[in-house]
């Protein structure tokens, strides 16, 4: 840096202006000498800082109406199950009790259960068939059958069947 410059930015530095941030410099800037400016203009180029701006709108006019869409969607789900609770009945069977919300309670869904023993291995599964209704949620019991003692019972999935 040559020393007329130094005195130069010295003399400036002293005379700050009211601004902040990166505007603070273009003012400092523009108070430079033309030669001063034109070397630090071909030493460290003249960049636009304004194209990531448009990025940025961009993106969020396209991204935030899809992460509406997303929340709202994956938040309300066309079906929803609720484990109420279970009962082991004997060493071959054990009796499970659920909620079943659906959005149009009008279509008949089918619903896969399981059992699982004390290693959580499965020894039962059953899927079955549950019938439109008015009621919404609706409680339903089942019976699972296993082929050796079960200690839990959970609900697989809950799907519309098919016509």
């Amino acid at each position: 840096m040559s020393r007329s410059m130094w005195f130069s930015l010295k003399r400036l530095s002293g005379n700050r202006s009211k601004a902040t941030g990166p505007d603070r410099f273009k003012d400092i800037f523009a108070e430079l000498p033309r030669e001063t400016q034109e070397l630090l203009n071909s030493r460290y180029g003249v960049s636009s800082h304004s194209y990531w701006r448009y990025l940025a709108l961009a993106l969020l006019a396209l991204g935030l109406p899809w992460l509406m869409w997303s929340a709202w969607y994956h938040s309300n789900p066309a079906t929803r199950v609720t484990l109420v609770s279970f009962t082991p009945i004997n060493d071959r069977s054990i009796e499970i009790t659920f909620d079943l919300d659906r959005r149009d309670s009008t279509i008949a869904h089918t619903c896969t259960l399981i059992a699982r023993d004390f290693e959580k291995n499965v020894v039962g599964e059953i899927d079955i068939p549950i019938a439109p209704s008015a009621s919404n949620p609706k409680k339903i019991r089942a019976k699972i059958p296993t082929r050796l003692a079960a200690v839990n019972a959970g609900i697989l999935e809950c799907r519309p069947s098919e016509r």
